[in-house]
């Protein structure tokens, strides 16, 4: 039986505090393995700015060096909307010895509430709370006594404040791993020639 962290998300592009809070989980909570599972088409992004496979090929590059981090394609296998609770489900169907944990930023825990069958979640699953101390800004905490805080430090970093430095010429040294940066920069991500997000549907 293993206990599994699973950290999803767009991941577009993943950046170090993604892969810091893996780190924090793996040894902290503490877990055999961590999966971050890049999501195909995200229910509550109305776009996203580079292709699954672009996304995945960073997430695969950014854990490349981590012990006992994988990436898991198992959103990107499968149709139709990347609902959290049809991955557990599924998870748990292909290994039903392993218990999970779902390792989610303090900015889903006013949204967790407005995901699809989160009651489910729930039930499938430990929900971890990353880095930072729950304050009043975090509005609807209706599922709050039955998630799990993890002390870690606090990552002050956003895929959409990394995108707009890539756009504009400015530095993200530090901001995500230096073989994403080379990934980016090779493939022209998120340059001034491809400012259009590409819309899901």
């Amino acid at each position: 039986m293993g206990r599994v962290g699973l950290i999803g998300g767009t991941f577009d592009p993943i950046h170090n505090g993604h892969v810091l809070l893996a780190q924090f989980a793996l040894e902290k909570i503490p877990l055999n393995r961590i999966l971050f599972i890049p999501a195909a088409d995200p229910p509550h992004k109305d776009c996203v700015y580079v292709s699954a496979s672009a996304r995945m090929q960073m997430v695969s590059l950014a854990v490349a060096d981590m012990e006992s981090v994988f990436v898991s394609k198992i959103e990107l296998d499968r149709s139709g909307k990347s609902f959290t609770v049809d991955t557990l489900r599924q998870l748990c169907k292909q290994n039903p010895n392993d218990s999970y944990y779902l390792i989610i930023g303090d900015d889903n825990v006013s949204q967790i509430s407005s995901w699809h069958d989160p009651e489910g979640i729930f039930e499938l699953c430990t929900v971890v709370v990353g880095n930072r101390t729950i304050t009043d800004r975090v509005g609807k905490k209706q599922f709050l006594d039955q998630m799990t805080l993890l002390d870690t430090p606090l990552f002050e970093l956003s895929s959409t404040e990394i995108r707009q430095r890539l756009i504009t010429g400015r530095s993200v040294k530090g901001m995500i791993p230096e073989s994403v940066e080379s990934y980016i920069r090779e493939q022209g991500l998120y340059g001034t020639s491809k400012r259009q997000a590409l819309h899901t549907e």
